[in-house]
């Protein structure tokens, strides 16, 4: 037989060695006429009893007596037996008058090595005899036996048949060949993985069928069929099975709870996924697996701050670099690589983006060939809100691994982020063919067809208004709705519109109700929309009116927006039968998602002859971004000019306000696609209208928002508003419910 080489050891691990415990049967000649047959029966009597001290004096007495090549044979058994290898060696290595016979000499040398753990040399040894006797039974039950605890069964099996237990190993080693070594094409993955639950269950049917089975044996083959069906992505099936196996209380090795608790964590269990990794991390503290899937764990049962200690303790504890082969610690952990992406995607979940590019962004600069850390870089680029340079990064990242399942599946969101929505549906369908089981793309699948279908938009905001003197408008009451088509392709849909409005000024009610449709187009750095609607109550019309914005990049936009007989028309001004036009321009520039500055200017000309000017200004800057809540500063500027000042309508000559505030958003509870968030913003200012004194304003809102799926949105609030009107205040009390 050959001797195994070292490349074998790259399959071979962990198995428990099976000890060959049985004495040599050495072939001997005749007996030297000195020594008796009594002498050596008494021996191996004393041997087989452990009697090993015994034993020894008897061999050793043998050998003086007598040239006899069994002697010095049984001696180094004997010594082999005490763990004395070295000396069972010496004595076999050295020359006796009679040449011990090959055969027997190679077998107590193995015999000594497998002792003493050496198994490459055991096997050695036992192959030499394979290669003088092929049949030599005890020969090829110990090498099978050394392969066996090598984690080799197959070859085991070859030299020494497939007995259950080995039937087991054979199908174990096909679960982690699944696992380890995967086809390139996606389509094939799981072959591998296949023909180990195949295996697999031939072999519980048949013990199953057989009452002598041992119990044992059969849960061991169960808990590795709980890997290969996690590595399936069979998950309900592990977590049943974990749960029939740990029924009677008996706890899973770690390397089964493992699997249970990623089975669990698929399954939208976290809290029970968390408490498994826990019971993995009890058993092997530092098993990298279950330390990821913590994290995991962690972030899905939104407990973001123990996500950032949990990826953060990986990362520290991983060397920058590492070595291979006793060379310089000059190669990058890919581990430390990927705790470090973690920590910073984690606190991109958890609402905190600057924190998260600042871990991403320079391991992107410093490995510029890694497509893992260009994907992730990607999507923090995402999150930041610049889809254009996200869109960048992916493609490289796609060059450098094309065909990856991890690299498709970033296309689609690239595509999906861009409002190629077409091309996004096609590819994901594609996915979702192929890796069914994957929660990302059943996520991505969910989340396009919602964006393509139909879409609702529908709020209700009943107000009611006190003081404003003439301009005071009493009872109010709005209503509007939006009815979208699913996409027609190429970013076209159409969409019908209805709103209706009423007020109580003090010459009388006045109403105004509006219906009618239009076509909408949405691409990557266009939207735009024309509509026509007809108006009736106080007064009676026809309109039109059409939007366009540009995106001319990731931080610019521009806006404009038209409308005859705009929405913008005071009520009091449709009472006198005027109506008014609007034109709008807008300008939107967003550094990142922490500052922006918009501005707008419009023209709204009356048909009693008043042009109206107005221009105004935001800036918004976000103060604070921690896990479930953010707060966001703003300043707004505003200002008009009126030609034909004081009309039936509040119409100033000119006016001017300033305004600061703070937006507060709060996630009080989110469990995956369905979540609870109230909000409150409060601002004041100084409104300044000519002829008048200026006078304070301020406005105070809160709000609740309840998701209940990816298509459906409830927000529901309260307004107060504090507003100036000819030097006289007057206060709003308003409410909107807006279902989207």
């Amino acid at each position: 037989m050959q001797r195994l080489k070292p490349k074998c050891m790259a399959s071979l691990a962990l198995a428990a060695c099976l000890a060959l415990s049985a004495p040599l049967k050495a072939a001997s000649p005749a007996t030297d006429a000195l020594l008796s047959d009594t002498l050596l029966s008494d021996t191996r009597a004393a041997r087989d009893t452990r009697r090993y001290t015994q034993a020894e004096a008897m061999a050793r007495q043998g050998m003086a007596a007598s040239t006899d090549p069994v002697w010095p044979l049984t001696l180094s058994l004997i010594l082999t037996d005490q763990g004395r290898t070295a000396e069972a060696l010496a004595v076999l290595e050295k020359p006796h008058t009679v040449a011990l016979p090959k055969a027997d000499r190679l077998l107590a040398e193995a015999y000594a090595h497998k002792r003493a753990n050496n198994s490459w040399e055991a096997m050695r040894a036992y192959g030499e005899v394979l290669q003088l006797l092929p049949d030599n039974a005890e020969a090829q039950q110990a090498i099978a036996a050394i392969l066996d605890g090598l984690r080799a069964p197959h070859r085991a099996a070859r030299l020494g048949g497939t007995p259950d237990r080995r039937a087991a190993d054979k199908a174990a080693a096909l679960t982690r060949w699944g696992t380890e070594v995967r086809a390139e094409a996606i389509e094939k993955r799981y072959a591998g993985t296949d023909k180990a639950l195949a295996a697999q269950d031939a072999l519980l049917a048949r013990l199953a069928a057989d009452p002598a089975s041992d119990p044992g044996l059969i849960r061991r083959i169960r808990m590795d069929r709980m890997i290969a069906l996690r590595d399936r992505a069979r998950m309900a099936e592990v977590v049943l099975e974990g749960q029939a196996l740990t029924a009677d209380g008996t706890p899973l090795p770690s390397y089964v709870e493992q699997a249970y608790a990623d089975a669990l964590l698929h399954q939208r269990q976290p809290e029970a996924a968390l408490a498994a990794y826990d019971r993995v991390l009890a058993a092997e503290p530092e098993k990298l697996q279950a330390r990821y899937g913590r994290v995991f764990a962690l972030v899905e049962m939104e407990d973001f701050r123990g996500a950032y200690a949990a990826a953060d303790a990986i990362a520290a504890s991983r060397p920058r670099f590492v070595s291979y082969a006793g060379g310089p610690a000059t190669n990058p952990d890919p581990e430390f690589t990927y705790a470090t992406l973690l920590a910073g995607e984690v606190r991109l979940w958890g609402n905190q983006t600057a924190q998260g590019m600042a871990r991403i962004a320079p391991l992107a600069a410093g490995a510029p060939a890694s497509s893992s850390v260009r994907r992730t870089h990607a999507g923090a680029l995402a999150a930041r809100g610049w889809p254009r340079a996200a869109e960048a990064e992916s493609d490289i990242a796609a060059s450098l691994q094309p065909e990856t399942l991890e690299s498709r599946i970033s296309r689609v969101d690239t595509a999906f982020a861009r409002h190629w929505l077409d091309s996004a549906a096609t590819q994901v369908a594609a996915l979702a063919a192929l890796v069914p089981e994957s929660m990302r793309v059943q996520q991505l699948a969910r989340d396009i067809a919602v964006a393509r279908g139909w879409g609702l938009e529908a709020d209700i905001a009943p107000t009611f208004n006190r003081g404003g003197g003439i301009n005071g408008l009493g009872k109010e009451w709005s209503a509007s709705g939006r009815l979208e088509t699913p996409t027609l392709g190429r970013g076209v849909r159409l969409f019908a519109m209805a709103d209706t409005a009423s007020a109580s000024p003090p010459e009388g009610a006045v109403r105004r109700n509006r219906a009618g449709g239009g076509i909408a187009l949405r691409t990557p750095d266009v939207s735009a929309s024309i509509y026509a609607t007809g108006s009736w109550g106080t007064l009676s019309g026809a309109s039109v009116g059409g939007t366009l914005n540009w995106e001319a990049g990731d931080q610019l936009s521009f806006g404009i927006e038209g409308e005859i007989f705009s929405r913008q028309t005071p009520l009091r001004a449709l009472y006198y039968g005027i109506k008014a036009d609007s034109v709008s321009l807008s300008a939107n520039w967003r550094r990142d998602e922490r500052f922006a500055l918009s501005g707008s200017a419009s023209w709204v000309p009356f048909s009693d002859g008043n042009d109206r000017l107005s221009a105004g200004i935001s800036g918004t800057a976000l103060l604070v971004a921690v896990p479930h809540f953010d707060l966001t500063g703003r300043v707004d500027l505003y200002t008009s000019h009126n030609s034909l000042p004081g009309g039936p309508y509040f119409s100033p000559e000119s006016d001017f306000s300033a305004s600061t505030g703070l937006f507060a958003q709060h996630v009080v509870w989110r469990r995956y696609e369905r979540a609870f968030v109230q909000a409150l913003s409060l601002e004041i200012g100084v409104y300044d209208q000519q002829g008048f004194a200026a006078d304070w304003i301020a406005v105070g809102r809160y709000e609740h928002r309840w998701r209940q799926n990816p298509r459906t949105e409830l927000h529901y609030g309260i307004t107060i508003d504090r507003r100036v009107y000819d030097g006289v205040g007057g206060g709003i009390l308003g409410a909107c419910v807006v279902d989207h």
